[in-house]
């Protein structure tokens, strides 16, 4: 809910301050007041429960109108990628101290961690496309002369996002109690796949950006923005009952939890008369 009243809050902001300027300035109009911009650059994956996942890129294209010096409305589309990093596993709680590989599943109600499965993922790499509604305020009103512009923006968004197909091998070991060691057991592994899904969602981006040169021909910015989107199916092992006896579609590390993201991006806008 918090990231909601933030949009909701940023929005209003932006509103309120656009209605409160003078008649003077809302009338008052640079020369090139229409911009199409393209831009992209990384994302970082971020949040107590994000899944399996780490670092994104980015992709955003789109048009921009100043209705004032200060306020501009426009709308873009934005592409947002992030592979399954098995690596993020080093982030799961240690098994009871024992120090076993962090892809070990097990019963949780044995009294002892003495046998399970080391589990293999492969896939489930997550996409999020968006359409937004791009709101756009200047700290300072922008003028035909401006060097630099600094502003805040807010994105509301309606997305499609997909997570790839999922493959997984779950390899069965136990430990020998009368020698002292781990050992497997192959005509107990499991496989399976999971198909890849889409889904239609929501969410917001807002953030800070800096403008170089925002009423000349050509212009270049820098922005970072924290995007939310509303939950969508992930690879999260942090999430899984850790309770594996089979590979079917209902034992994969799959949840459908809301999905945060830092991005930096950096682009070019044309602007026009």
């Amino acid at each position: 809910m918090k990231i909601q009243f933030l949009g909701i809050f940023l929005l209003v902001s932006v509103l309120a301050v656009a209605q409160d300027e003078g008649a003077i300035v809302k009338k008052e109009r640079i020369q090139r007041d229409k911009g199409v911009f393209v831009g992209g650059g990384v994302s970082i994956a971020s949040g107590s429960n994000l899944g399996d996942y780490s670092l994104g890129i980015n992709f955003e294209g789109g048009y921009n109108k100043r209705l004032n010096r200060v306020f501009s409305l426009g709308g873009s589309v934005s592409y947002l990628s992030f592979k399954y990093d098995a690596s993020v596993l080093k982030n799961k709680p240690d098994i009871n101290g024992t120090g076993i590989s962090q892809n070990f599943y097990y019963d949780t109600n044995a009294a002892v961690v003495d046998q399970g499965f080391f589990l293999t993922l492969s896939g489930g790499d997550v996409s999020i496309l968006s359409a937004a509604l791009n709101l756009k305020f200047n700290f300072v009103p922008v003028k035909d002369n401006s060097i630099v512009s600094v502003y805040g923006f807010a994105k509301p968004f309606i997305a499609s996002t997909s997570m790839s197909a999922l493959s997984g091998v779950a390899e069965y070991w136990a430990y020998n109690y009368s020698q002292s060691d781990w050992f497997p057991n192959p005509s107990l592994n499991a496989s399976g796949t999971y198909k890849s899904k889409s889904s239609i969602t929501g969410g917001i981006f807002v953030g800070p950006g800096i403008e170089i040169n925002p009423a000349k021909p050509v212009s270049i910015f820098f922005q970072a923005s924290f995007g939310y989107t509303f939950p969508m199916d992930i690879v999260s092992t942090r999430s899984f009952s850790n309770d594996v006896n089979d590979l079917g579609s209902d034992a994969f590390p799959i949840s459908s939890l809301g999905f945060t993201s830092i991005n930096f991006a950096a682009g070019i806008s044309f602007n026009l008369d």
